[in-house]
């Protein structure tokens, strides 16, 4: 008997017995009065408080039998199919006794799976930290939207917008608008959006692409309209083209300094566009981090607003939409977002979840993956300690030591990441044996 149960019989009998009136009692344990008669006049010594033994038909499917299924279920597909239905599971069953030692039904698999609230069959999008500065940056970023300077912006491009005709006769109903599924394609627009963050008008524009020369050609235009000597702060996403040489000399030109020649490689051109000693300062979101950037809230209210179920009969139709939308919405209902995201638990998750995956010993699992894992923890570690639980810390030392065969197998003799493994474990184990020391 479920201990639970037993506890709540006690407690009944306590009351009663202390003088506590039955109808008190039903108001205290939210039951009925025929719950606390039964149980008033029984004592723990008696036995009184256990269930009787009941008659009927053994049970068929046994805890075992129900594991078997289970592990079957969810670790054994048919080739080429992801999941099991209950209805193939169940036919595969009654042709394979072998596998779980009988015969059974599809109602009865779905109960089983159920009553264990598996859903093997559903799949949700999640987009995990993969960038070691992620924190840092994220950082930046959040002081930036608490203490926003006079000229903050948020610039981006929606691109591959399509124009797309619906064939048919759009019908209003006392449930809605129906619309004909079938349509027709004529091509795409891009919109590029710079969103200001102090009072969120949007500066649009929508284009045949997102060439490096467009990019220039509408952020200099939003820059012409701005205060000349105004120091102008824009936070945009690690796309390529927002760090293009193009791009770089066009900050440059446009912030009155000059452009250096020596720089390459996309991530010093980035470390030159993110430097306070110019007019013009580009902040980039982390990678996988283009959710902290506010233009991408306002695309979401482009999409409902203005895009959903509309047809355009041209590429032309569909850009000069998304235009006359942005100019509605800096006339009429522009406002500033108000941003409450401050990065809470948010580095207890990154160290769980990699603790997870260790645990599952992933076969998807790759060696550039777990390199950028290990040094994000590595900075977790040392920069952001007390934001995790010491309990978390434990279970990510103890799953990294017991992976030892699993984490050599990925990393396949790479020397950084074999560092960077015995890095992170070399300086998890210092923390936690001077936080227990201290707490002793």
């Amino acid at each position: 008997m479920q201990q639970h149960r037993l506890l709540r019989r006690l407690e009944i009998v306590v009351l009663i017995q202390a003088g506590v009136k039955p109808g008190l009692a039903v108001w205290f344990f939210a039951c009925s009065l025929t719950m606390v008669r039964r149980w008033a006049g029984a004592t723990e010594s008696s036995g009184q408080l256990l269930d009787a033994k009941r008659s009927g038909r053994p049970l068929l499917f046994t805890e075992s039998v129900r594991l078997r299924l289970i592990a079957f279920y969810c670790q054994c597909p048919l080739p080429g199919c992801r999941v099991w239905s209950v209805r193939w599971a169940a036919q595969y069953f009654n042709e394979h006794t072998e596998v779980i030692g009988r015969t059974i039904s599809p109602a009865t698999v779905h109960r089983v799976i159920s009553t264990h609230s598996l859903r093997p069959h559903r799949v949700r999008y999640f987009l995990h930290i993969t960038d070691p500065l992620f924190f840092p940056k994220m950082e930046r970023l959040l002081q930036l939207y608490r203490e926003p300077p006079q000229h903050l912006f948020c610039f981006d491009e929606c691109s591959g917008v399509q124009a797309l005709e619906r064939i048919g006769v759009e019908m209003v109903t006392a449930h809605g608008v129906k619309i004909e599924f079938e349509y027709k394609r004529h091509g795409t627009r891009d919109f590029y959006s710079i969103l200001d963050v102090n009072s969120g008008k949007v500066f649009g524009r929508a284009t045949e692409n997102h060439r490096q020369e467009i990019l220039v050609d509408v952020f200099t235009d939003h820059v012409n309209l701005q205060p000349k000597d105004a120091v102008l702060h824009y936070i945009c996403d690690n796309l390529a083209g927002h760090s293009t040489e193009l791009f770089c000399r066009t900050v440059a030109q446009l912030s009155g300094v000059s452009y250096p020649p020596l720089l390459k490689k996309a991530q010093q051109r980035r470390q030159w566009l993110e430097s306070p000693e110019k007019r013009i300062v580009i902040h980039f979101t982390p990678y996988h981090g283009s959710w902290l950037n506010q233009v991408e809230i306002w695309f979401g209210i482009m999409a409902m607003k203005c895009l959903k179920g509309r047809s355009f009969g041209s590429a032309e139709e569909l850009g000069s939409a998304m235009t006359a939308f942005c100019a509605t919405w800096t006339e009429h209902f522009a406002h500033p977002f108000r941003w409450t995201y401050r990065g809470e638990g948010l580095a207890e998750k990154v160290v769980c979840r990699f603790t997870e995956w260790l645990l599952l010993r992933h076969q998807q699992l790759k060696r550039e993956f777990l390199h950028k894992q290990l040094l994000l923890i590595s900075n977790l570690a040392a920069d952001y300690w007390p934001e995790v639980p010491l309990k978390r810390w434990q279970d990510l030392h103890e799953a990294l030591a017991d992976a030892g065969d699993y984490l050599q197998q990925i990393i396949d003799g790479c020397s950084k990441t074999k560092e960077a493994l015995a890095a992170l474990l070399d300086g998890l184990s210092a923390k936690i044996s001077g936080q227990c020391g201290c707490v002793k």
